[in-house]
């Protein structure tokens, strides 16, 4: 990893190359990262008659961009996976030619160009997973022994290594969290550690990123729910032999952690930190064991229904009252139709027995075992008054919104219920579920 970084704001100008002989011609251009589209590469030309511009002007003016780029500058080397012509802007001398990529490796990649981009390994470095996971790659150890003079002195021993903790299989995916720890050269004086914890999955054979991705997203999603908050991806890592290390006589000595950045979730890697409930998670890292994630993962297409509207709640850095108690209620009705009837709901029911919005809420509650004791109406009581509030927003016919107060209330409220429910259908995290059920961060929404 001892390649400059490029981040957004920086630019840099190099050469573009196509191809694996010595005499393929250079196409000038720059290279940046935008926040939201991901890299940019953009190369200036002149579109008419000039032997030096032919090949741009055959890429940008004949739609004939190659898929896969080198790249090349001062200390960067970096190849474009999947490019697509974004925009060409035509001048009044110089037109300027821009490709957006799908993927890019910070490093540059030995074998034919035209090669789609497939790895065995990738990693990823998602908000919070440190912390939660409590791993960390640094274990230090205390002494005291006698110095020249007689007098004690403290000694401490420390030693860095990767330290692994949950792995489960996931369809054809070996998945894991593990440290990935790297010096950070140039920070202060001293020894500097950056030490992170990531999710990494592995195939027998090499995959392309979007297999790897959608595997780390069925966790991401279940993170989310354990913490309450969006789980963002802070950077991907990939490792494969086409990536390889070379000393200077040019023999390969292995592979080593490559940056990548991919389109689709570029935009995540710089959002702000959203404020995280680590302090109180659901789910510990003790409560979930290797078949109860393989699991999650088996179930969650099957899950997308009451999952979904939940997690776009969590993902979004700020969103209204209602769209909380919309978003919510919409998988607490999909949820109740998963439990299936419980006793006492019959209140809740038409008079042709079918259920109702407050059915489903009802057989949520009663499902997570929450204490509604402080409540004079009960649980048949509480699961009226969500349904109405959901209601209310939902239907125009009943008049204008409710009273922002109850919908922030009732909205806290649905994304609890929601995120227990959901996760509570996981086998062996029982006993969690029932203790969180009344741990204060539930209680606290009640003495409100």
């Amino acid at each position: 990893m001892g390649q400059p970084v490029l981040e957004p704001g920086d630019k840099r100008t190099g050469v573009f190359i196509h191809g694996e002989s010595e005499d393929m011609p250079c196409v000038v251009g720059s290279l940046w990262i935008d926040r939201n589209l991901g890299v940019l590469a953009e190369i200036p030309y002149i579109g008419f008659g000039t032997e030096q511009f032919v090949t741009p002007a055959r890429w940008f003016d004949g739609g004939a961009a190659p898929k896969n780029l080198l790249f090349r500058s001062e200390g960067l080397r970096a190849t474009l996976f999947g490019c697509e012509i974004l925009r060409v802007f035509n001048g009044t001398y110089i037109d300027v030619g821009r490709l957006s990529a799908r993927e890019v490796v910070f490093a540059e990649r030995s074998g034919n160009i035209d090669d789609d981009l497939r790895v065995a390994k990738l990693a990823s470095h998602i908000d919070g997973l440190s912390k939660w996971s409590g791993l960390s790659s640094v274990k230090w150890d205390t002494e005291l022994v006698e110095s020249i003079g007689g007098r004690p002195r403290r000694r401490i021993k420390y030693v860095v290594e990767p330290d692994y903790g949950l792995s489960w299989q996931q369809g054809a995916a070996q998945m894991r969290l593990v440290t990935n720890w790297r010096h950070e050269p140039n920070v202060v004086s001293g020894i500097q550690l950056s030490d992170d914890t990531v999710l990494e999955s592995r195939f027998r054979q090499a995959r392309p990123v979007s297999d790897h991705l959608a595997e780390h997203r069925k966790f991401r999603a279940l993170f989310s729910l354990i913490v309450g908050s969006g789980a963002f991806f802070r950077g991907h890592l990939i490792r494969d032999q086409r990536f390889p290390i070379r000393t200077l006589d040019g023999v390969i000595r292995g592979a080593e952690n490559q940056r990548l950045i991919v389109v689709n979730t570029a935009a995540d890697h710089y959002r702000s930190p959203q404020k995280s409930g680590l302090d109180w998670p659901i789910l510990t890292t003790e409560d979930l064991s290797s078949s109860a994630l393989s699991w999650w993962a088996k179930m969650y297409d099957a899950s997308r229904r009451f999952v979904l509207p939940t997690l776009a709640v969590l993902q979004r850095s700020s969103t209204q009252a209602e769209d909380r108690m919309v978003n919510t209620s919409i998988s607490i009705e999909a949820l109740g139709s998963v439990v299936g009837p419980v006793p006492g709901e019959g209140p809740t029911l038409t008079h042709s027995k079918k259920p109702t919005t407050a059915t489903h809420f009802y057989r949520v509650i009663e499902a997570v075992g929450i204490d509604v004791s402080t409540i004079p109406e009960g649980a048949i009581g509480l699961a009226r008054a969500l349904a109405n509030n959901y209601n209310d927003i939902k239907h125009a016919d009943r008049g204008d919104f409710p009273d922002g107060r109850y919908t922030i209330y009732a909205g806290r409220l649905a994304l609890t219920l929601s995120r227990m429910g959901i996760l509570q259908r996981i086998p062996g995290v029982a006993p969690a579920i029932a203790k969180y059920a009344n741990a204060w961060p539930v209680r606290k929404i009640f003495e409100i």
